[in-house]
């Protein structure tokens, strides 16, 4: 089997590889001179509750995405000499108000059923945790199995990855269009001709929406602006994800730390203007005032891919054979990677995925 996989970000680069080593003859097509802008210019987080605010039905994919995390890392890195620098040090989340610690107090009774080892701590023993963090804050909810990546390492890691298994890797290739013919999928159009293949995957974040309305399908995808500062000469170290209801931290293996992330509506527009870093300073002096003395070593800018309910499409579309999707992870791409890989590959190869992916159905805002 033939299959065309758009997009090189961590979704689509993961899908490519999963479909390869199951035994699939696969393209991956990449419109920019490096793929996976998006993925490098995240925090790399691992994290099922930190930033998930309720009790959501994409709780167990998270979890099984989790799960895969450090044989997915393992792996890559044996295969390609390349660390991914994947930590498991767990996330403070943090309150900053008596109002945020009753909320987190209430969600700490459905998180348990996830992870009974999650546990609450007051100011004082959160403090002793992570000296940093403010003195001010009414306490935290600690997250032991939550972790992160080094996403720069990872996606190279990742295409190196492709290449050594055997996958046709196009870097500045955009695609214009999608080939079908009486509705089964041909390929795909490219600025340098076309590709032909059985199937094709749509993993291009933000931009998915756009190849697929030539083709009449309404699937919405929005991109939101997120900017995130790297620290450096911090004075005080951090060790475990900081986050909270105005943004997080969290701690590099070479000493840094990022500091994220705004959510701004600006189109496909990746400047940082000078009111995120605006915003991101005022949530370090609440989160993490001590680290005010650190040095802004850079900003890095990326465009999330939203969607009406912020969970990702993953699986066939209707009314055109051989044609998925798998776009739309907003801020939990990181996270979902490996899972989302697994599902894809599957449902490819095998016509099912034993992964819950019902809550991602292409086809839930279609009427």
């Amino acid at each position: 089997m033939r299959v065309i996989v758009v997009g090189a970000g961590i979704i689509g680069s993961a899908i490519a590889l999963a479909l390869r080593q199951r035994g699939a003859e696969v393209t991956l097509v990449e419109g920019y001179a490096e793929g996976g802008h998006t993925s490098v210019a995240s925090a790399g987080m691992v994290n099922p509750f930190s930033l998930t605010p309720h009790e959501t039905p994409a709780i167990p994919f998270y979890l099984s995405s989790l799960q895969m995390y450090p044989e997915w890392t393992t792996q890559l890195r044996l295969l390609t000499h390349i660390d991914g620098e994947w930590r498991q040090g767990g996330c403070l989340r943090v309150a900053l108000t008596p109002t945020d610690a009753t909320r987190l107090l209430e969600n700490l009774e459905w998180i348990r059923r996830y992870e009974p080892s999650a546990t609450w701590l007051d100011a004082p023993t959160a403090l002793e945790h992570e000296p940093a963090l403010s003195n001010e804050i009414h306490g935290a909810i600690h997250l032991p199995s939550e972790g992160w990546v080094n996403t720069e390492r990872l996606m190279r890691s990742l295409h190196r990855a492709v290449q050594l298994v055997g996958v046709n890797l196009f870097i500045g290739t955009p695609v214009l269009g999608i080939v079908c013919h009486q509705h089964r999928v041909r390929g795909v159009r490219t600025a340098h001709g076309d590709l032909e293949g059985d199937v094709v995957v749509l993993a291009a974040g933000a931009w998915t929406s756009a190849l697929l309305q030539p083709l009449g399908i309404s699937i919405p995808i929005e991109p939101l602006r997120g900017v995130i500062l790297k620290l450096g000469d911090l004075p005080v170290p951090i060790t475990s994800i900081l986050s909270s209801s105005m943004g997080y931290l969290v701690p590099c293996a070479d000493g840094t730390a990022l500091l994220g992330a705004t959510r701004e509506q600006a189109g496909f527009d990746l400047r940082a203007p000078a009111e995120s870093y605006a915003y991101l300073l005022q949530s370090l002096a609440r989160i993490a005032p001590a680290l005010l003395k650190a040095t802004i070593q850079r900003a890095m800018v990326g465009l999330r891919p939203d969607t009406p309910d912020h969970n990702p499409y993953i699986g066939a579309i209707d009314g055109y054979e051989g044609l998925y999707i798998a776009a739309g992870h907003a801020y939990h791409g990181i996270l979902m990677a490996p899972a989302t890989a697994r599902a894809v590959a599957e449902l490819v190869l095998d016509g099912k995925t034993t992964l819950p992916i019902e809550p991602f159905a292409p086809n839930r805002f279609t009427r």
